[in-house]
């Protein structure tokens, strides 16, 4: 019998947790508070971690479990997000995350998976919170969970707190992951704002002709530090408009068609994972009935 078998067999229930990207990311300027107000489109993606959650009745204990031994237990974002929304509630959970998405490649995982925890506990407790009352009270954990508690394309502004819905073609993008894992924090205390960024026009719609050519305003100062950064993104330029998500690691490009993301991934370079991925127009929790997500898979 499988993990995903068995915890299905034992009453657990199994979310999605997709990953996005920054088709690209503007940094404005820097606040008082230390943090910097960016612009950026953010893009659902089919590849996710899967969440799998038990409501303990009996008592308020919280017990997580990660796949990967990456996660930190006192950095993991699950946890704190279970804690969050079931303090003073006399309610507990189980929760095992199975990580599919990379860390620290700036596709959002641990807010994703924050997110989902959060989303999926408030449904299968009927706490009947709104989107709004999630987002404002777990606004701290993490920048990027606005968003995906939105659930919805968005474009993004603030620290990540300001969102409005984005229409975007769900294209084929090819992502490359080297083995390295960048820490934003540091990205972000190593970025020099030369000068104050002209912010865009938010767009309702993506357009190809305006925002292809809009880059990453954090890859210099990545590149600048690490070298495996500037020889992937040199290479996937070769097949595209080639792109950092986030404060990487990810490198990635729009394929016009399957058939060159194909040939792209069996190229690809040694001590790096290659995705091929599809845009979402929602996340998954929003999309299907996921209380009905008890098979095997």
């Amino acid at each position: 019998m499988t993990k995903t078998q068995d915890l299905l067999n034992t009453g657990y229930i199994r979310f999605s947790a997709p990953a996005k990207l920054n088709l690209f990311l503007k940094v404005i300027n820097k606040r008082k508070d230390g943090y910097h107000n960016i612009q950026s489109i953010f893009q659902l993606i089919e590849l996710s971690d899967d969440i799998f959650i038990r409501i303990r009745k009996k008592d308020t204990q919280i017990n997580v479990e990660n796949s990967s031994h990456l996660v930190k237990p006192e950095n993991d974002l699950t946890f704190k997000a279970a804690q969050s929304i079931l303090r003073d509630r006399h309610l507990g959970a189980d929760i095992f995350v199975k990580k599919n998405i990379p860390i620290g490649a700036g596709l959002g995982g641990g807010s994703s998976d924050a997110a989902t925890v959060l989303m999926a506990i408030n449904k299968l407790c009927n706490f009947n919170l709104s989107k709004t009352d999630l987002i404002k009270s777990n606004l701290k954990l993490g920048a990027d969970i606005p968003f995906f508690i939105n659930g919805l394309n968005a474009w993004v502004e603030g620290i990540g707190e300001i969102l409005h819905n984005i229409k975007i073609p769900n294209s084929t993008y090819v992502v490359m992951v080297p083995n390295l894992s960048i820490n934003t924090k540091t990205i972000f205390t190593g970025f020099k704002l030369t000068n104050s960024s002209i912010p865009l026009k938010i767009a309702s719609s993506y357009n190809a002709v305006e925002h292809d050519f809009v880059k990453n305003d954090l890859e210099e100062t990545v590149i600048g530090k690490y070298v495996k950064m500037a020889k992937l993104l040199k290479w996937m330029s070769c097949f595209g408009d080639a792109k950092m998500s986030g404060t990487g690691s990810s490198i990635f490009i729009k394929a016009k068609n399957l058939s060159l993301a194909k040939s792209i991934k069996r190229k690809t370079p040694k001590d790096t994972d290659c995705f091929i991925v599809k845009g979402l127009s929602v996340h998954p929790f929003f999309s299907t009935d996921q209380l009905g997500s008890r098979q095997a898979g």
